[in-house]
């Protein structure tokens, strides 16, 4: 590993404490994403829980295995949502709308797999972390140019850093939910 754990504090998944992101959702067809340009696409991405087998020989941390995540975006043509369509626990990354983000700025929230997040357009986030199993994502963003309508930070390769999340506080809301 190349890169240091940056812990942030999960916190659960309310309506109120995610508004400056986005909404909640209980369904994936409850909410389509604000569209400023083109039309919404929509795709699924299965993520699991555990970690790859091999570690990336680049030392990137992965998008869709194990926890930690580095690789951040917001797209400025659409907003995007994710829905746990297995109704796995899940814990989703974002952060505030402005130019950059920093790796303090990250928020984590916390679903017991009941819910999903719709994301405002220019929010940053990365792909939800399945906390355990295997889940498939359903997500609705953009059908702009995925490059020529995103802004990304990748903090393992930039700056030797990955998200990770603060166990305590991952299992303090487990506790809670059920």
């Amino acid at each position: 590993m190349m890169w240091k754990p940056f812990k942030i504090k999960v916190e659960p998944l309310k309506p109120e404490t995610f508004a400056p992101f986005g909404k909640v959702i209980r369904t994936f067809e409850e909410l389509d994403p604000p569209v400023r340009k083109g039309a919404l696409t929509r795709h699924a991405y299965t993520v699991t829980a555990a970690p790859p087998a091999e570690p990336d020989p680049a030392g990137k941390v992965p998008l869709s295995g194990g926890r930690p995540r580095a690789h951040f975006a917001f797209h400025t043509d659409a907003g995007q949502s994710f829905y746990p369509s297995r109704h796995c626990p899940t814990v989703f990354l974002v952060g505030p709308v402005k130019p950059t983000l920093e790796p303090g700025e990250v928020r984590a929230f916390y679903s017991d797999g009941s819910t999903g997040v719709c994301l405002d357009v220019e929010v940053w986030h990365t792909m939800p972390i399945c906390i355990e199993g295997e889940e498939v994502y359903q997500t609705a963003r953009g059908n702009q140019d995925y490059k020529a309508h995103s802004v990304e930070v990748d903090f393992d390769l930039e700056r030797g850093v990955a998200i990770d999340l603060d166990e305590q506080s991952l299992a303090e809301c487990r506790r809670k939910s059920r």
